[in-house]
C-alpha cells in the first residue's frame, strides 16, 4: 500500500521484494484497507486532484491514448481518468494478482463486460519483467503517458524507478507521479555526494508496519529525480488539501500529496 504502509491507493506494483517489501500474502490486508476511512478519503483526493489537472497531464483528449496506470491498485487513476479522455486506453501494471482482478472488476461495473477495450489490467512487475514475459511485447511499450500514484515512495530506488518507467513511454511524452510531500522538518533531507554515494540507500527508509517507505519527497527531490533519471521539463504541483494519516513513530500525521509531470526527451 503506501505510505505508513499506510497509505494510499492500495497497491504493490511497485513493491515488490526488489524494490520494496510488500508481498503476496499481504493481498488481504492491503484488500481490506480500501475500507478504512482515512483511505477512502485519499483515493478521492487523488481522484479530484488528476481530474482538476487533467489538462495539465499532457494527455490530448481530442486523440486515441494510451495511458499506463502503474501500481494500478482498484483503479483509483484511470476511474478518475475515464471521462476526462474519452477516447482513451487504460492499461493496468500491479504485482498482486488481487489487486489487478479488483481494478478489472471495477471495470466491469463502470464500462461493462466490453471494458477491457478501454480499461484493463495484467500483473506485472518492471523490477522483473523476466516474471512477466508479456511485458516485453510492443504494446506495453510506447504509452503516450504513465501514472503512478503514490507507489514511488515504496521503491528501493525512485530515480532508478523512474527511469524503468520512462522507458515504457514514448519520446516526447509524458510521465506522472502523484505522492507524498516530504515533511522536512520531521523528515530532513539526507545530505550526500553525489559524485562518491547514490542519492537512495534501501537502509535508510523508515520501517512501517507492512515494510519500509520513503517519507515523501520534497519539491527538490522531485525535481532532481527526474532530471537524474534523464527526463526534461519538470512540473509540480502541490494538492492544498491535507489529509490525516494514522501517527506512527516516524510517519504519518497531516500530509498533503502532489502531482508532478516530465517529459521524456526526444532523441537527438
Amino acid at each position: 500500500m503506501d505510505s505508513g504502509q499506510a497509505a494510499s491507493q492500495p497497491s504493490a506494483a511497485a513493491t515488490t521484494t526488489s524494490s520494496s517489501s510488500i508481498g503476496q500474502d499481504e493481498s488481504a490486508v492491503m484488500n481490506s484497507m480500501y475500507q478504512v476511512d482515512w483511505v477512502q478519503k485519499l483515493l478521492m483526493q487523488i481522484k479530484e486532484c488528476l481530474r482538476q489537472n487533467s489538462d495539465w497531464l499532457g494527455i490530448d483528449p481530442s486523440k486515441p491514448q494510451t495511458i499506463l496506470d502503474y501500481a494500478c491498485g482498484n483503479g483509483t487513476v484511470s476511474l478518475g481518468l475515464l471521462d476526462s479522455f474519452p477516447l482513451a486506453k487504460f492499461r493496468g501494471i500491479d504485482i498482486l494478482d488481487s489487486q489487478v482482478q479488483l481494478y478489472n472488476e471495477e471495470a466491469s461495473k463502470v464500462l461493462g463486460p466490453d471494458h477491457r477495450s478501454r480499461m484493463y489490467a495484467i500483473p506485472g512487475d518492471l523490477n522483473d519483467p523476466e516474471k512477466t514475459p508479456v511485458l516485453s511485447q510492443p504494446e506495453w511499450f510506447t504509452f503516450d503517458c504513465a501514472i503512478m500514484s503514490f507507489g514511488l515512495h515504496h521503491v528501493d530506488d525512485p530515480i532508478d524507478f523512474l527511469r524503468l518507467l520512462g522507458a515504457r513511454v514514448k519520446p516526447g511524452a509524458t510521465l506522472v507521479i502523484v505522492d507524498w510531500v516530504r515533511d522536512t522538518k520531521a523528515n530532513p533531507p539526507r545530505v550526500y555526494d553525489q559524485a562518491r554515494e547514490r542519492k537512495y540507500n534501501p537502509s535508510n527508509m523508515l520501517p512501517v508496519p507492512m515494510g519500509k517507505v520513503w517519507p515523501g519527497f520534497s519539491e527538490d527531490d522531485i525535481r532532481e529525480d527526474y532530471t537524474l533519471a534523464g527526463f526534461t521539463a519538470v512540473e509540480v504541483r502541490i494538492w492544498p488539501e491535507k489529509i490525516d494519516l494514522p501517527q506512527q513513530a516516524n510517519f504519518g500525521g497531516r500530509s498533503i500529496l502532489y502531482v508532478s509531470k516530465a517529459t521524456v526527451p526526444l532523441p537527438p
